[in-house]
């Protein structure tokens, strides 16, 4: 487990993330990308915890969510009651986990700055911040040689151009907060696709 967490997160935060999953008692995995999702928390009925984080996502990104899917865990064995996922209780827990990673030794200034903006208010998911995941994406990996060329985030795609998606033909829509809605061709149906979804242009 040591290695999984040196491995994924930034080197000052391994231990300490490591800690937080020893005191609460989840299961940790990294799974392959997920399009729809970083990562998950889950809470089966015997009590058992696990959290998920994409194995694609650079060290920052990946901390963000980890820590994330911490503060479900946290509000799952401190309120016996069913809250809202992403409510006051969540936020609270969130914002009290992240403290501690807060500063230059953990986050660069260019995704320390964004991130402490988007913590004073944390949304469902980071992609509610352009400008955070601008500043994340940046210390992302480069394609690896052979794969797609022309791929570009959704957002960037110009209004009633064509783009593949999950091997589909989808014309992008109107903009939605943190997502946009596309046409899939072959149904005519309208989709929500996040933002920052990566896409391959239609050529």
């Amino acid at each position: 487990m040591s290695d999984l967490f040196a491995h994924h997160l930034p080197a000052t935060a391994a231990l300490p993330c490591r800690q937080l999953q020893q005191q609460y008692g989840f299961a940790f995995r990294v799974t392959k990308p997920r399009r729809t999702k970083l990562g998950d928390f889950r809470r089966w009925p015997d009590g058992r915890m696990q959290i998920t984080v994409n194995a694609n996502l650079n060290p920052y990104a990946f901390l963000i969510t980890y820590v994330h899917e911490v503060a479900h865990a946290v509000v799952s064995q401190t309120h016996k009651r069913r809250v809202v996922p992403h409510g006051t209780a969540w936020q609270q827990a969130f914002q009290r986990l992240m403290q501690p990673f807060l500063h230059q030794a953990v986050f660069p200034a260019d995704v320390l700055l964004p991130l402490q903006q988007y913590m004073s208010r944390p949304a469902a998911t980071t992609y509610a911040s352009p400008v955070l995941m601008a500043a994340l994406r940046r210390y992302d990996q480069p394609a690896p040689s052979g794969s797609a060329p022309n791929t570009r985030l959704l957002r960037d795609v110009p209004e009633g151009s064509l783009f593949l998606f999950a091997k589909k033909t989808y014309q992008r829509g109107t903009m939605r907060r943190t997502r946009v809605v596309c046409k899939e061709l072959s149904s005519g149906r309208s989709y929500a696709i996040l933002a920052h979804a990566v896409v391959e242009m239609d050529t």
